[in-house]
């Protein structure tokens, strides 16, 4: 009897110092909560079923106690904490390839509205008030190229959520401009 209440309390505060004590990467910590909402949801609610055991057997007789269910519950969260942490590094890696897809899609329309832009510029037959939209749409266009330094710095920054708005933002402005500029050229028949 006496045997067990001694492997009961070493248990116990094994667990206890493998719960409390232990500090896990913060990166990998923080990445979860970010990129994997559900898995980080999972792990806590684990994590908590572990120290509500945990109080419960500290509630009860010590010679009632039993720490089975809290050795198995350790067991979950861990797995949990470890999934949680595996998928917050895929989703981080999701995030990160969906915003440099984001931004080199801006790119290549920033460039190519900058070439249509050009043609336009050469253009012959040009009405007398095109050369003030042309120079509106330049400085535009220009203010739309410069945004994509700031764009490389969220990126750089790890911001992928905030680099991805807002190269999806810029491209549909820098689209919409080339749409313009299509609609010009046609007109003109450039």
């Amino acid at each position: 009897m006496r045997r067990n209440l001694f492997v009961g309390a070493m248990l116990l505060v094994v667990a206890v110092m493998a719960v409390g004590c232990a500090k896990p990467p913060q990166h990998e910590q923080a990445e979860a909560p970010k990129y994997a909402a559900g898995e980080w949801d999972k792990a806590q609610q684990a994590m908590n079923a572990v120290n509500a055991e945990l109080e419960a057997q500290q509630a009860k007789f010590a010679l009632f106690r039993s720490y089975t269910k809290a050795k198995q519950l350790i067991v979950d969260a861990t797995n949990a904490a470890n999934a949680a942490k595996e998928a917050g590094i895929a989703g981080k890696e999701k995030a990160k390839n969906e915003a440099q897809a984001a931004i080199d899609a801006v790119k290549a329309a920033v460039t190519s509205t900058q070439e249509l832009l050009a043609t336009l510029e050469k253009c012959r037959r040009k009405p007398k008030d095109m050369k003030k939209d042309l120079e509106m749409m330049k400085g535009n266009l220009d203010g739309y190229a410069a945004q994509l330094t700031d764009l490389d710095g969220k990126f750089t920054r790890e911001d992928f959520f905030g680099a991805k708005a807002q190269a999806d933002s810029l491209k549909g402005q820098v689209d919409a401009m080339a749409t313009e500029m299509n609609a010009a050229k046609t007109k003109i028949k450039c």
